[in-house]
Parts: C-alpha cells; structure tokens; sequence
C-alpha cells in the first residue's frame, strides 16, 4: 500500500445515535481506525460535523424563537465539547490533535487561503490530526455561503492540501439506485462512478435526518468535484469506520468516486475549489466551445446572463444555457459593466464594434472542469 494523504469527512447523522445522543462508541472506533491508518504511515485529516448536536447535550435553547441564534449558541457549546471527545479519544492511541474552525468566507482570500494550507501542511508534518469544522459560530445560514454539512469543506481542504483520497461518512452504505423487482421495488448500491451526470443525481435517496444539513445529493454533487479535482472520492456507510482502510488496502466498499487523473496548479485549486464565487455568467454555445476546445479567453459577447453584484477581480461561476457548471474565473470587469456592455450591444446593429474586445476573464485566470 503506497503513502497516501486523505480526508475522512464524518457527517451529522453518523455521530449520534437514534435518541439523538453522541454515539461514543462509535467515536472511539474512528479514532482507533484513523490510528491503525496512521500506523501504516498515511497522513490523515479529519472533517467532522456535529458540534450542534453535541450543545444539545449540555444546553437547552428555545430554538424556535431565533434559529439561527440557537444554532450559534449551541454550535459554540458544542464544539467544546466535541473537541474534547475527540482529543480524549484519540489520546488512548498517542496521537496529538489540532482544531481548526473555517468559514467559507475563509477562502475566499487567496491569502488567507494560502495561510491554511501552511497551517495543515505544519500540523501533518508533525504528526497531529487536523480537526477541522465549519465555524457555525459565526457562519449564517441566512448568507447562503454555509458549507452544507461540511460536505463542501471537505472537498475544499482534500483539493488544498493535495489528497489522494477523500472519504463521506454517512449513514447510507453508499450511493443507492432503486430498481424494480418481481417482489417490488429494491435498492442497490452503485459500486462505481466515472461521470457525475444527471442520472446519478436521480438516484440520490433522501438518507438525512433532522440533525444534518447535507444529505445525499450534496455528498454526491462534493464528490463529484473532488473526482474532477483528481481526487478518488468514496461515499461509504459510516457506521463501519473499518470501511476506510479495507478500500485502502484494495476492498471495494460503498460507491467510488473515479479520479479523473487531472492535476491542477495551486492558483487553480484556490479558483477551482478555494475560493467564493459572487457570481454567475451563463455564456452561448459559441462562447462553450471557445472556452473548452480552443482554450479561449471568455469575451462579452458570448455571456448571455449576467446574475450577481460582483466587482472586478471577483471570482464567478461559468454555466452553458442549460445551466450546466463549466467552471469559475476571475471577472476582470463588475457585473454592472459587464451588464452595460451586454445592453448595449442588443441595441446596436453591429455587436462586434460596441462590445469590449477585453476579455471578460482571462484565460490564465479560469478553470474549467
């Protein structure tokens, strides 16, 4: 077995037991396993949900009156606390953790961004396990730029921190596809997938309970761009922790994600997973192929939609007509420019002299998947 790097991301649903109390048991499992992981000289990193759940446990808050409110008290209490769970239990295996509350907003600064990855990059070389959440203390669900049950985190850090693999914890055994039977209906695991497409979509059961905000779809949607990032990615049943090293050592478990082999350049990770989007551009058929055959810049008059207040040097999501996700760039005009020079041109006869020339983003500042 090579010296790999990996995320393992734990959800919600999977820490805590049917009554709603935190599954120790199942805690100490995982710890033992990231251990014997550890042991065979793999670095490991550990995204865990759950520190609302665990404030439950110690504090009761009217969460009817200010959701979001009760959301932060009870993150803040928690996240004490699952810390310290974590830290006790991973003790026993004389393993050294480190905590790291994110944002989304966190990366959003190439910076900033650049900062944690020298702070992952120190505490693996030291042998301590990263635990890393998003921080619900001060991220609101109200700005919609939350991670969804850490599920977009883990991609984030697997890309930044070069992963070989990325492993979702979840209460499903896998990604499940309903088939009809002579006895009714039944449900499979799909064992592999190569292309996320709108099929796999479908297939998404709702396995999520009240206490998660992820589900399903945005664990097949994460894995499916940790794929394109060149990351095999895995959705397994959690409640078995042992499933983790079992692929490693060449098992197959739940549904496998397929690496597409692309390796990425450190700025294309941070435009392609680290950083926030302010906007969207939906671009013509023309501009498509410009774009992904012959390695164009993105001009104005391909962009067809303009939606978002971004500013220049902002970074902005590129979609075709049917609203599929090419990729992400950096903007080197606002959306109100960008906005003028569209109007304009659907007022003049001849387009090609009233639009800008200048690229709406630049070839060296975009990543297409």
């Amino acid at each position: 077995m090579s010296i790999k790097r990996i995320v393992i991301k734990i959800g919600t649903n999977v820490l805590h037991q049917t009554n709603g109390k935190l599954d120790y048991k199942l805690i100490s499992k995982l710890t033992a396993q990231i251990a014997r992981i550890r042991s065979h000289g793999h670095e490991v990193l550990l995204v865990s949900s759950g520190s609302v759940g665990a404030g439950r446990e110690l504090f009761s808050v009217d969460e009817s009156s200010n959701t979001i409110a009760s959301h932060q008290i009870l993150a803040s209490i928690g996240q004490a606390k699952l810390i310290q769970i974590y830290a006790d239990s991973f003790r026993k295996h004389k393993t050294t953790v480190g905590q790291i509350l994110l944002t989304r907003g966190d990366f959003g600064l190439r910076k900033s961004y650049l900062n944690i990855r020298n702070t992952l990059e120190n505490l693996l070389k030291y042998k301590i396990v990263p635990i890393v959440n998003e921080n619900d203390v001060v991220a609101t669900e109200e700005l919609d730029i939350n991670f969804g049950d850490n599920d977009l985190l883990a991609v984030y850090l697997a890309t930044l921190i070069g992963a070989d693999q990325l492993f979702f914890l979840t209460i499903a055994p896998g990604l499940l596809k309903e088939e009809e039977t002579t006895q009714g209906k039944s449900s499979t695991v799909v064992a592999k997938v190569e292309k996320l497409t709108e099929e796999i979509i479908r297939h998404c059961l709702p396995f999520t309970s009240a206490g998660g905000k992820g589900g399903m779809e945005s664990k097949v949607r994460s894995a499916g761009m940790a794929m394109s990032f060149g990351i095999d990615s895995y959705i397994i049943d959690g409640k078995f922790p042992a499933g983790v090293f079992e692929i490693m050592q060449g098992k197959p478990q739940g549904t496998h994600f397929v690496a597409h082999g692309r390796k990425i350049r450190s700025y294309q990770k941070w435009l392609a997973a680290g950083a926030l989007n302010k906007g969207t551009l939906t671009i013509d058929p023309g501009a498509e192929n410009a774009l992904l055959k012959n390695k164009k810049s993105l001009l104005a008059k391909g962009v067809t939609k303009v939606e978002g207040q971004f500013e220049d040097k902002d970074l902005v999501e590129i979609c075709n007509m049917e609203g599929v996700r090419l990729g992400v760039g950096r903007a080197d005009c606002s959306a109100k420019e960008l906005r003028s020079q569209i109007k304009a041109s659907n007022l003049a006869e001849n387009e090609e002299s009233t639009r800008s020339r200048k690229p709406v983003i630049h070839r060296n500042h975009l990543f297409l998947e």
